[in-house]
């Protein structure tokens, strides 16, 4: 029901203006509700800082740079100048730099953006490249248009950035002028090079103008190598908050592990064998890719007849050799040998020499009775229970001594005396000897056989039966069991060294008495044999009985006459 208004009723000028008021506000809180929506759908981007980089500040720009500036550079602050904010914005003063230009790769290398790796961002139309794309028509770009940059260094192998920060860059036309950006606030600072955050990344602290670019690397990431001048071309419009992305492609260092191996005493080079390079660490690139875990296999070494060999290229790090064939006649390496990949320079990498013992067996003989004399020229034949090993017979040398150094692997020798040097007799001493498969014998590459010969010693002499006295000018004659004469000899007052009798029965006969025989026996023994018969000799007791007077004489006569002779004179004198 309308309500009338009554008379002389008061107007109420204030209700309408409360009303537009209430209007206004809910339409004010509309706003605020839209505007928080749309910056919860927009896109998170971490921004670095812009003053990252080698950089100089002009001083003077206060008095010539006041010009505007309509790149639209800048971060979104007032004093930065964004787009529309032309009064605050300044021309960069032109630098003059002796830098050399870097020639630029012969192939430019297409740069994706973050939201198609293979197409670009944007709107306008595509090259093709990774450079613009998306829906757009593809008309030709307005020479005016500035582009936000947005640089990624990321590994080439897995795509993924390289978190480190100082990595130097420096930014060039295709035509190999030096770009030189600036900031403006809160003084002008001018950009000859750009460098990484933590991050591994970097805004240019302006907008760039559509065109072809390239970046040159100045410094190198911890393990990677250089990267080549990274070309991208700048044809559509890109703002801070969704740039262009350059992607640079970084590959990580590797290098090779180069082995050298030989002999331990004679330096000589040592052909055959193979090594496995085995990661003694996580190998971990800056990107965060492992890629070797420790105790994996990351190359092989196969060792060619100089002895040299070297791995495929593998990433930094430390490594350890272990060897997995051996050399053949060698013993293996009881221990890894640590190695460090370290990245590439204008020299070759370490060469790591690895020294090699021998499988030997050394032998030496030596007289039984006399150890310090050695035997040589006997004879030894060599066999093995298994392989292609043949039958070797070697000789001791003048030092009573040989050496076998050319051993397969994996098998037991057996050493046997086959001959005798001289007098001596042969040994029935065997001798086995074991080399396991890595060459070692026991927990030694090498050992030392000592062997002996013996050679029987017989003393043969002639006593008389009171003394031990040997008698001189005595006929005497050997014979051997069959009757067989061996020696004749006449007696010197030595007794008569034999060496080259055997063990058995012999029989001695003296001047030529054959009817009457000393026998005597020979036994198998080191220590010398010392044979003497027994006879009565009484010319010799009849000599020495006449000496033994004839000395008793003139010990007692010679005084009895020289008392004689002193009482003599003494009478003389008393008489006279």
């Amino acid at each position: 029901m309308k309500r009338k208004k009554l008379k002389d009723e008061e107007l109420n000028f204030w209700q309408p203006a409360s009303d537009m008021l209430s209007a206004l506000l809910l339409i004010f809180m509309l706003l605020i509700l839209l505007l928080g929506l749309y910056l919860v759908h927009i896109p998170e981007y971490t921004f670095e800082d812009p003053y990252a980089g080698d950089t100089y500040i002009d001083t003077d720009s206060s008095d010539e740079s006041e010009e505007t500036d309509d790149s639209g550079g800048g971060w979104g602050w007032d004093a930065g100048g964004g787009e529309g904010d032309e009064d605050r914005q300044q021309t960069p003063v032109p630098v003059t730099t002796e830098t050399p230009s870097p020639s630029p790769s012969p192939t430019p290398t297409p740069t994706p953006t973050p939201d198609d790796p293979g197409s670009g961002g944007g709107s306008g139309g595509g090259d093709g490249g990774g450079n613009g794309g998306g829906d757009g028509p593809g008309e030709t770009p307005d020479e005016g248009m500035k582009v936000a940059v947005y640089v990624m260094m990321v590994d080439a192998e897995t795509d993924r950035t390289i978190k480190e920060p100082e990595v130097m860059f420096e930014l060039y036309e295709d035509k190999g002028a030096l770009q030189i950006l600036n900031t403006y606030y809160p003084e002008r600072v001018a950009f000859r090079s750009y460098e990484t955050t933590e991050s591994g990344t970097f805004y240019f602290p302006e907008k760039l103008p559509v065109g072809s670019y390239y970046l040159h690397e100045l410094t190198e990431p911890e393990g990677y190598d250089a990267a080549e001048n990274q070309h991208f071309v700048l044809n559509d419009v890109y703002d801070w908050p969704d740039p262009y992305v350059v992607r640079v492609p970084v590959y990580p260092s590797r290098n090779i592990v180069r082995v050298q191996m030989t002999d331990a005493e004679t330096g000589a080079m040592v052909p055959g064998g193979s090594f496995d390079v085995i990661a003694d660490e996580n190998i971990i690139t800056s990107d965060g890719t492992l890629r070797y875990r420790r105790g994996q296999v990351a190359s092989e070494i196969e060792i060619d007849e100089a002895g040299y060999g070297e791995s495929e290229p593998v990433y930094l790090g430390r490594y350890i050799l272990r060897q997995r064939d051996i050399p053949d006649y060698y013993a293996g390496q009881q221990e890894d040998i640590p190695v460090e990949v370290e990245k590439k320079s204008n020299v070759l990498p370490s060469l790591y020499t690895v020294e090699n013992l021998r499988t030997r067996i050394r032998f030496s003989l030596v007289d039984e009775l006399y150890p310090t004399r050695p035997v040589g020229s006997a004879q030894f034949r060599v066999t093995a229970d298994r392989g292609s090993f043949a039958p070797l017979d070697v000789r001791t040398d003048a030092g009573g001594r040989f050496v076998l150094d050319e051993l397969p692997k994996g098998a037991t020798y057996r050493i046997r005396q086959v001959e005798a040097s001289g007098d001596y007799l042969v040994s029935p001493a065997d001798y086995t000897v074991s080399v396991d498969v890595a060459g070692y014998i026991g927990e030694s590459n090498e050992t030392l056989i000592e062997g002996t010969n013996r050679m029987l010693r017989v003393s043969l002499g002639i006593t008389d039966e009171f003394s031990s006295v040997q008698i001189p000018n005595v006929n005497l004659a050997l014979f051997d069991a069959e009757d067989n004469l061996i020696r004749t000899w006449t007696s010197s007052g030595n007794a008569q060294m034999f060496t080259d009798l055997k063990e058995g029965s012999y029989y001695l006969i003296k001047d030529g008495d054959t009817e009457k025989h000393y026998d005597i026996r020979v036994v198998d023994q080191a220590d010398i044999q010392k044979i003497n018969i027994h006879t009565t000799y009484v010319l010799q007791y009849v000599v020495i009985g006449v000496s033994i007077a004839v000395g008793l004489a003139a010990v007692i006569g010679i005084p009895a006459f020289i008392r004689r002779r002193r009482k003599k004179k003494a009478r003389a004198q008393a008489g006279s």
